[in-house]
């Protein structure tokens, strides 16, 4: 009788270790699902609460367009520096580097640089220079993104 007992209690202290082990496991697989979903759920705000738009083009000269874009969300937007800017003839949109030094380059005009916040409410403006001169009576095709694939077209005739 007495060897089993000692049985039954090294069972037991067997299954409470294990079942302990097993709750630190589940609990930890929940923290990490649920530092996943809150990341998860903060990008999407971001995202949400992230809005610009496209108000104005004018051309500059033959090869050079300026261009106004007003922060329309209701957050600031930061990171400045890893903006896209795709520009082209409908049919034929390329990306567009920040001032490489050679065409095609786009470069923030006034006081606005790539460590700038553009505050909500605020316009900001840019000008592009394309290899080629812009062509009259055709269309293009202006794509601004930012750092978290918010963006925005606008389409514009050089007349």
């Amino acid at each position: 009788m007495s060897a089993g007992m000692i049985s039954e209690g090294v069972l037991i202290i067997a299954s409470v270790i294990v079942a302990g082990m097993i709750t630190g496991i589940v609990i930890s697989k929940v923290g990490s699902f649920e530092s996943y979903y809150t990341a998860t759920t903060e990008a999407q705000k971001e995202k949400m609460l992230s809005k610009f738009e496209i108000i104005h083009t004018s051309q500059f000269n033959n090869t050079s367009v300026n261009i106004w874009i007003k922060n329309t969300g209701l957050t600031p937007i930061q990171e400045l520096g890893l903006v896209d800017v795709y520009f082209g003839q409908i049919n034929s949109v390329d990306y567009v580097g920040y001032s490489t030094g050679s065409t095609p380059q786009w470069v923030f005009q006034g006081s606005t640089t790539t460590s700038s916040v553009w505050s909500q409410g605020d316009t900001i403006q840019l000008r592009l220079q394309d290899g080629t001169s812009l062509q009259n009576n055709k269309s293009y095709l202006i794509q601004f993104t930012i750092s978290n694939g918010v963006s925005d077209d606008y389409i514009f005739s050089v007349s």
